[in-house]
C-alpha cells in the first residue's frame, strides 16, 4: 500500500460527516440568500426602524443592498462546493471560517432570544474547526514556519516603522476622543444656557402677568369705591 493511500485511509470518518454537514447548511443558507427567501425586507422597508427589533433590523441592513446578499449568498454556496470534496476541504474550511464566526457573532449578540440562527451558525464554525484542527500542524507551518521575519540589517527600520504606525494611530484616536468629549461639553452649555434663558423670560412673564392682576385688582377697588 502505497504512502499516500495510507494517508488518504487515515483520514477520519467524522470530518467526512462535519463537512458533508457543513456543505449542507451552507448551501441551504447561501441559495436562500440568491434566491431572496432571506434578508427580503418588502415588509419592513414602510416601518420606522425604531419599530423594529434586532432580528429585523439585521434583516434591513443585510438586504439593504441586493448585491451585497447575493455575494454572501455565493460565498456560501462556493464554500460549500469546495468542502464536498476532501481534497478542497481544508480550503473550504479556512475560507468559510470567517464569515460564518463573523455570522455566529451577529446571530448571538444581534438576535437575542432567537436559539435557532445561532445554534445553526455554532455547529457550523465547530465543525469547521475540528476539520482545521485536523491539519493544525500543516497550517502551522504554513503561516509560521514558512514564513521568513524582516532581514537583520533593516529590522531596526522595521521596527521603527511599527511603533510610529501604532503612536499615529493612538494620537489621532486620542485626539478625536478630546474634540469629541469638548463638543458635547459645549453643547451641553448651550443647553443649559438656553435653558436658564428660557426659564429667566419664562419667570419674567409670569411676574408681570402677577403684577397685571394687582394692578388690575386694585383698579376695580377704586372703582367700585368711587361708585
Amino acid at each position: 500500500m502505497s504512502p499516500a493511500h495510507e494517508h488518504v485511509e487515515r483520514y477520519p470518518k467524522l470530518l467526512d460527516w462535519l463537512r458533508y454537514l457543513c456543505a449542507f447548511l451552507l448551501y441551504m443558507y447561501g441559495v436562500s440568500k440568491l434566491l431572496h427567501f432571506q434578508f427580503n425586507v418588502t415588509e419592513l422597508a414602510s416601518r420606522p426602524i425604531g419599530s423594529l427589533n434586532g432580528y429585523q433590523l439585521t434583516w434591513f441592513y443585510f438586504g439593504y443592498s441586493r448585491i451585497y446578499a447575493c455575494i454572501l449568498g455565493l460565498t456560501q454556496v462556493t464554500g460549500a462546493t469546495l468542502l464536498l470534496f476532501r481534497k478542497t476541504t481544508l480550503l473550504g474550511a479556512a475560507v468559510m471560517l470567517p464569515v460564518m464566526a463573523n455570522i455566529l457573532l451577529i446571530n448571538i449578540f444581534i438576535l437575542v432570544n432567537d436559539y435557532g440562527p445561532y445554534v445553526v451558525s455554532a455547529i457550523i464554525c465547530c465543525s469547521l474547526l475540528k476539520i482545521l484542527w485536523h491539519q493544525r500542524a500543516l497550517l502551522l507551518t504554513l503561516f509560521w514556519g514558512n514564513q521568513t521575519a524582516e532581514p537583520t540589517g533593516s529590522r531596526r527600520v522595521h521596527r521603527t516603522i511599527r511603533i510610529l504606525i501604532v503612536l499615529t494611530v493612538a494620537t489621532i484616536m486620542v485626539s478625536a476622543s478630546i474634540a469629541r468629549h469638548y463638543m458635547k461639553r459645549k453643547q451641553m452649555r448651550g443647553a443649559v444656557s438656553s435653558h436658564v434663558v428660557a426659564s429667566s423670560v419664562l419667570s419674567r412673564t409670569i411676574n408681570c402677568g402677577r403684577n397685571d392682576a394687582l394692578r388690575w385688582d386694585r383698579w376695580a377697588g377704586m372703582a367700585a369705591e368711587a361708585a
